[in-house]
């Protein structure tokens, strides 16, 4: 990303100073509340990137042609990953 599109206000550019004082763990807190006001399909990018996939998915579901798991299946499903060996 260029330097251009990353300004900050002076208000902002003080918050993020601010922020970055912070212990890692807090920043990462505050990061994720900052990130969860934020409307993903507001974003061009995101939505061209991720909108043909949801539409696919959402479609498929509602033709009865998506894979759906139970709840207990995608814990076991998780479980037997977890305990996979590895692919490098």
């Amino acid at each position: 990303m260029s330097t251009d599109s990353m300004a900050l206000s002076s208000d902002a550019q003080h918050v993020f100073e601010a922020a970055m004082r912070l212990p890692d763990a807090e920043r990462a807190k505050l990061a994720d509340k900052l990130s969860a006001t934020l409307d993903p399909m507001a974003d061009p990018v995101w939505q061209a990137a991720w909108g043909p996939e949801i539409a696919r998915r959402v479609a498929e579901v509602e033709e009865g042609t998506a894979k759906l798991h139970t709840w207990d299946e995608l814990q076991k499903i998780m479980q037997e990953a977890r305990h996979a060996p590895r692919k490098v």
